[in-house]
């Protein structure tokens, strides 16, 4: 039985102001020290992420090794396995937001997949599952909007 996640915000810059906020992993120690994100298989660094590259994420200490799946304008997924029994699928998305006229709805997402699932069932509903998301969100909005406001 999958497991969701969901975590969105508005943030008062266009779409390609946040991907590139988002997307500058390097300057992340400034604004969210608590995430980590390297490049550290890419096949051709000069043109960005392309489905297959590799990637270390450290988020609050959890360190893991997502492939990239897919790298859009308006979408970013990574997946991995842990040896096929709990399988993840993150999506970051990066839409014009309907809310807010030039602005941005972003929201990440991630599914669980497979046997290990059925031990996390009963804290599917639970609200530390995203608070960590939910900063990251917070936090990219701050740096995103501030860098939109220095253009």
């Amino acid at each position: 039985m999958p497991l969701s996640v969901l975590a969105q915000i508005e943030i008062s810059a266009p779409p390609a102001t946040v991907r590139s906020t988002f997307f500058n992993f390097a300057a992340y120690q400034e604004w969210h020290k608590s995430w980590k994100i390297e490049h550290v298989q890419v096949k051709d660094a000069a043109s960005g992420l392309q489905t297959g590259d590799l990637l270390k994420v450290n988020m609050q200490g959890m360190v893991f090794h997502p492939i990239v799946e897919e790298n859009t304008a308006e979408c970013f997924i990574w997946g991995g396995s842990l040896y096929g029994l709990l399988v993840a699928r993150h999506e970051f998305h990066f839409s014009p937001s309907k809310e807010n006229p030039g602005g941005t709805t972003f929201i990440q997402s991630e599914e669980f997949q497979g046997p290990l699932t059925i031990f996390f069932w009963p804290w599917r509903n639970k609200e530390f599952k995203s608070a960590n998301w939910e900063a990251f969100n917070a936090n990219l909005k701050k740096e995103a909007e501030r860098s939109f406001a220095q253009i």
